[in-house]
């Protein structure tokens, strides 16, 4: 369920077929990785091509995890994390089992403030690479945004647009993931008023989504980014990242 950000992009942008009403959730026991015990948690029932074009799309994080059911809550122990993304080794179990012994329990009521305040703290104990440290961050950036928490938004933005940056100067960075990382932090170049900046960056892209566009792997999500080009343009400084949604 937590994808990585090839599978993820590819199943959706290069597959427009599935079309369907509206998104859908399912109540689905599973086992609390901490406490052992049984947690009843949401997972999609049913979706489509649609939510390429929610908002996120500027962050390049897409539906369920930008969905409140898209974070799965263990009550019994507290543990919080991105749909599907549950499980732990030894050394991961026993620093998170020491966090949640000395912090405050999360009541059934909890706003989403708190709940991602928790996945963030947990998260900052798990180990993640790079690229999904990136997807998390950006993630958790726009729940934040989402939920009117706009300054914790923009620092996480930055958190990952330090890793996308380290990242680019890879020169072995997978192309898909080099045409994301460019859109993506040229978004949030320009809410931090970094015009230049984004236009460089933007300028950087350009020639990548040409000559993506003649390889058929990487065609469906080119098109993709180059129509997101003339609306990201339009995205004001300091404000939400999706301009006029």
């Amino acid at each position: 369920m937590f994808m990585n950000a090839r599978s993820m992009v590819l199943s959706g942008l290069l597959t427009f077929s599935a079309v369907v009403s509206a998104t859908t959730w399912l109540p689905t026991r599973i086992t609390d990785p901490i406490s052992g015990k049984q947690c009843v948690v949401q997972t999609p029932g049913s979706s489509g091509s649609y939510i390429y074009q929610w908002p996120e799309k500027y962050d390049q994080v897409f539906w369920p995890l930008t969905d409140r059911y898209g974070i799965w809550v263990c009550r019994s122990s507290g543990f919080a994390a991105f749909i599907g993304d549950i499980e732990l080794d030894d050394e991961e179990k026993t620093a998170i089992r020491r966090f949640l012994k000395n912090a405050v329990p999360l009541p059934k009521e909890a706003g989403m403030g708190a709940v991602l305040a928790r996945v963030e703290s947990i998260y900052a104990l798990r180990k993640v690479e790079p690229d999904a440290k990136s997807r998390i961050l950006r993630a958790l950036a726009y729940q934040y945004e989402s939920n009117g928490l706009q300054a914790k938004a923009n620092e996480l933005r930055s958190q990952a647009a330090a890793i996308m940056e380290t990242r680019l100067a890879d020169e072995k960075l997978e192309p898909m993931l080099r045409l994301q990382y460019l859109f993506v932090t040229a978004n949030y170049a320009r809410e931090l008023g970094q015009v230049e900046s984004s236009d460089q960056k933007l300028k950087q892209l350009s020639p990548l989504l040409a000559d993506a566009s003649t390889d058929e792997k990487l065609k469906g999500y080119a098109e993709y980014v180059q129509e997101l080009i003339v609306s990201a343009r339009k995205i004001a400084p300091g404000g939400r990242l999706a301009p006029g949604e």
